[in-house]
């Protein structure tokens, strides 16, 4: 099964990806630079953004969840129950869930015993093996025609403040009263757009030498399903930095996916402001080249209509 998603989710009050603050009591919102062209002519603009690797994380951590309820629960990786998605490090073995040991000298080995490696890939720089990522994830970005309609600036600051008080249940004071403590963070408001791409169809392939799975038909569904079930988390609002006090205030505004059995074309990305027109003529002409594609789309004119996420990972799951 190889899927493609793009589609458009507001965001308000998020610090979904920070890039820290140095010591200091200001920690600031990731950014990325972007170009858009208003009234004939291109611009260069700074946007707050959620880096691809803050997205594929959450889909890796729902991932684990989704795996461990499977019966091949102990085929990840040790780590991978801490939701620790980094390559290998020097070592020549990695542990399982369950406490064993895999050499990782061979790549149909590795993906056999690991399924987070298998799915969103690995490196064990150690041994020289690796496996890219059946998993691809853009930034998330304020899409181009809301930066050019929006009035007000995207990113703002609130200040915050830590109150640590004694046994008597006042604040603490003299050498201790850094425990009312003031600091700053970033957020930030708008519509943003995404992309995701799922190769499913390599799911316990070796990409080393391409033959037929190494792992039996039932684990295999179970890896592709987990993955598949894993997008309903994050495009919930499941994701990003600092959700303990700021849950993203998030809502899916419209969305379009793609489906087939064999490799397709990618999507255009959520941030332009025609993707879905221009997503449209990539899959009518995809089709005439003999791709045989299914189509979904939710609150667009885009193939067949759906009404959530959850209904598009369930009719995918109907065709495996």
């Amino acid at each position: 099964m190889f899927l493609r998603i793009s589609g458009r989710v507001r965001l308000n009050s998020h610090s979904l990806n920070a890039q820290g603050g140095g010591g200091t009591n200001y920690v600031e919102i990731t950014k990325a630079k972007v170009s858009i062209k208003d009234n004939d002519k291109w611009k260069i603009l700074e946007v707050p953004a959620i880096s691809g690797n803050m997205v594929k994380h959450w889909h890796f951590v729902s991932f684990v969840d989704f795996f461990r309820e499977t019966d091949y629960k102990n085929n990840l990786t040790e780590r991978a129950l801490r939701y620790n998605g980094a390559r290998f490090g020097q070592e020549t073995k990695a542990k399982k869930a369950d406490g064993s040991e895999v050499e990782l000298k061979d790549e149909s080995k590795i993906i056999k015993n690991f399924a987070d490696a298998d799915v969103h890939g690995f490196l064990a720089p150690k041994t020289g093996v690796r496996r890219v990522s059946l998993v691809k994830t853009s930034f998330m970005l304020p899409t181009e025609d809301f930066i050019k309609e929006a009035d007000e600036r995207l990113v703002y600051t609130v200040k915050h403040n830590r109150v640590d008080i004694d046994e008597k249940g006042a604040i603490k004071s003299g050498e201790e009263q850094t425990a009312q403590m003031l600091f700053n963070r970033e957020y930030a408001t708008g519509l943003y757009g995404f992309e995701i791409i799922l190769d499913l169809g390599f799911v316990g392939v070796p990409q080393s030498s391409p033959s037929n799975p190494v792992i039996e038909d039932d684990e295999r569904k179970a890896r592709i399903e987990s993955a598949l079930k894993a997008l309903i988390p994050m495009l919930s609002g499941y994701i990003g930095a600092n959700l303990a006090r700021s849950f993203p205030v998030f809502k899916l505004e419209e969305m379009i996916a793609v489906a087939s059995e064999k490799p397709i074309p990618a999507l255009v990305h959520g941030f332009y402001e025609d993707y879905v027109e221009v997503s449209k003529n990539i899959v009518e002409n995809a089709k005439k080249l003999g791709f045989n594609i299914e189509a979904f789309g939710y609150k667009v004119d885009f193939g067949e209509s759906i009404s959530s996420v959850e209904e598009l990972i369930s009719k995918i799951i109907e065709k495996l």
